[in-house]
């Protein structure tokens, strides 16, 4: 049974041209939905031309409008009982699909499952082993959430989940999936990925840039990095984070943080309609 994935790119025609490659070489079956967010480098010449029958939807955004919209585009269409979003600057191996795919129709636990983005000599099953949990005859790294590079999960799941995001990311929440009790994280055994824009990475598009620019990643934008060598530090240190940090300490801080945000919320609505209540409060 084949799943629907979502592709959404921006001015990234030196990485998309590879990771399309790599993705459409895989045989595996799978319906691909494209949506370009106005790019004027030719990576709508690419998506416009790509010839696989895998290839089902293309729409070309006249600007970048972010995931939100591509995202609840692609929910409206998609027809898969497993759905997932994969990301124009990874290369995927073949056969993440087949590895992921039976599990999530196998185990309702299972909410979002994703690859490994970080480089291979950063992974540490040993490290990572108190974080990690079986459900069947599956293993699992667990975590409050997976990054939206190369995802699969029930399609009910992330429709159910769909929220209006703060910022750009995936509008989907996990950590209330986590809190729900639903398992995310990375399957084992691990599916090592290869995110080409990590400034380690031979593909990296800006190497030679001056600073952090416009088109740079957008988590070392977002973070105000000074440059690439603390940028590159402070994804080694994030790998470390995910292995060795303990899931369950994770978990009791975010459900610490929804309960404060929740009686803020009725906290507000409560001196909103009646404001008498304040000395209650």
């Amino acid at each position: 049974m084949s799943v629907d994935l979502l592709l959404i790119t921006w001015n990234r025609r030196h990485y998309l041209e590879k990771t399309i490659e790599c993705l459409l070489s895989d045989p595996t079956e799978f319906n691909l939905y494209c949506w370009d967010n106005g790019s004027e480098d030719g990576t709508q010449d690419i998506i416009a031309n790509l010839d696989d029958p895998r290839v089902v939807e293309r729409h070309m955004s006249r600007e970048n409008v972010g995931q939100a919209p591509a995202c609840f585009w692609f929910f409206e269409r998609a027809q898969s009982d497993l759905i997932g979003k994969i990301d124009d600057d990874i290369l995927l191996p073949e056969g993440w699909i087949t590895q992921i795919a039976p599990m999530l129709r196998r185990h309702p636990e299972f909410g979002l499952l994703a690859g490994w983005v970080f480089q291979k000599e950063e992974w540490d099953e040993e490290a990572a082993a108190h974080n990690i949990v079986s459900v069947g005859e599956y293993r699992v790294l667990r975590r409050m959430g997976v990054q939206g590079h190369s995802f699969l999960g029930r399609r009910e799941y992330v429709t159910k989940y769909a929220v209006k995001p703060k910022g750009h990311g995936l509008p989907v929440d996990q950590t209330q999936m986590s809190l729900d009790g639903l398992i995310n994280g990375y399957p084992l055994p691990i599916i090592f990925l290869h995110n080409m824009d990590d400034p380690r990475s031979p593909y990296f598009a800006y190497a030679d840039a001056e600073g952090i620019t416009g088109q740079a990643p957008l988590t070392a934008r977002k973070h105000g990095f000074k440059d690439y060598d603390e940028y590159a530090a402070w994804i080694a240190a994030d790998a470390k984070n995910t292995l060795e940090y303990p899931f369950e300490l994770r978990l009791k801080k975010a459900r610490i943080r929804r309960e404060k945000s929740l009686k803020g919320i009725v906290k507000r609505k409560l001196l909103r309609y009646f404001p008498s209540s304040l000395p209650y409060l």
